[in-house]
């Protein structure tokens, strides 16, 4: 569903998704992997694990899609509400599955992130010691989950920003965090921000779902692509560490679509439910394998949003079963 005029919103040297400009109804995911063929070269997959997309932007058009969504749906003067906050929500969801699967590879992509997880939650506000907890055993799964797909690893962090000095002004907006969304972007209430000049668009996004059943197989390609060429890597040579970037490639690769999967409803009985399952249960088969955690996490963290997602579109229709994981996180 990417638009082949917009030749800038492809992977490139500054990123994948570094434009504010363009437009933010395509989905993130299919623009940043649309350049590579389904039947990968060793370059291509080298070349698409170098090209890091701006996470940052990522990460503020995941909150800004979702707030815009939320404030859709209580507006007034809109022909198609429901669908409209059903493309919002759907494009937002695969900004968050970008940002989250994405590895660490720099300070950027940390700060990406930290700043979105602080944002969607749900982690809880610091409890003194007399707080007796009590969660049900669905919502604390779920902030494992969470926790889990937004952990950026074991890179040092700096420390937050300093607090202020006696002497110091302009207290009202002394940064509390390196990255912080709540103040890059407006508040999350009131009437819809950007979204009424083509608000009709959004609601068209739905009729424009690509082809579940070649993700699938793009998915289940992509990991044994990716199991091989880690194999081959451990042979010593010269190609031995472009082998093992090219293996990451296919890997990230692989749960890039397994997410897009994971985001799309689909309607009871159709072929996109066997879609989803094949992919659960390929992601699934992972768990007692060497992948990143947090990649495993956030396509766990996307399949369960994603059943929300088709609860708006139309609970009676739709598919939203969240599945059943083995349990590592």
């Amino acid at each position: 569903m990417t638009d082949k005029n917009l030749d800038h919103a492809g992977p490139n040297q500054g990123g994948a998704v570094d434009r504010p400009e363009i437009r933010t109804d395509l989905d993130p995911i299919a623009i940043v992997t649309e350049l590579v063929s389904d039947d990968p070269s060793v370059a291509e997959l080298v070349a698409f694990r170098s090209a890091i997309p701006d996470l940052k932007f990522a990460a503020r058009q995941a909150k800004r899609l979702a707030d815009e969504a939320m404030r859709v749906r209580f507006a007034a003067g809109f022909n198609d509400v429901p669908g409209i906050a059903v493309g919002l929500t759907l494009i937002g969801l695969s900004f968050t599955a970008l940002v989250a699967i994405w590895p660490s590879d720099n300070l950027d992509c940390v700060e990406a992130k930290l700043a979105l997880a602080e944002s969607i939650g749900p982690y809880g506000d610091d409890q003194d010691g007399s707080h007796v907890p009590a969660l049900e055993p669905a919502t604390a799964t779920r902030i494992r989950v969470k926790r889990a797909a937004f952990n950026v690893g074991e890179l040092m962090v700096p420390a937050r920003p300093a607090v202020p000095s006696a002497q110091d002004r302009g207290l009202a907006d002394w940064p509390l965090r390196h990255y912080d969304l709540s103040t890059v972007l407006p508040p999350q209430g009131g009437p819809p921000v950007f979204v009424d000049p083509n608000a009709q668009r959004w609601a068209e996004i739905l009729s424009q779902a690509p082809d579940l059943e070649r993700l699938a197989s793009r998915v289940e390609r992509l990991i044994k692509t990716a199991d091989r060429l880690f194999a081959l890597s451990r042979t010593p040579g010269e190609t031995a560490t472009e082998l093992r970037r090219a293996a990451e490639g296919a890997q990230l690769m692989a749960y890039l679509a397994a997410a897009q999967i994971a985001i799309w409803p689909v309607v009871k009985g159709s072929e996109g439910v066997k879609a989803k399952k094949r992919v659960v249960k390929a992601i699934d088969d992972r768990a007692c394998r060497g992948d990143p955690l947090h990649m495993q996490a956030a396509v766990r963290m996307i399949f369960e949003d994603g059943s929300w997602l088709g609860k708006l579109v139309n609970s009676d229709r739709m598919a939203i079963g969240i599945p059943t994981w083995i349990e590592i996180v």
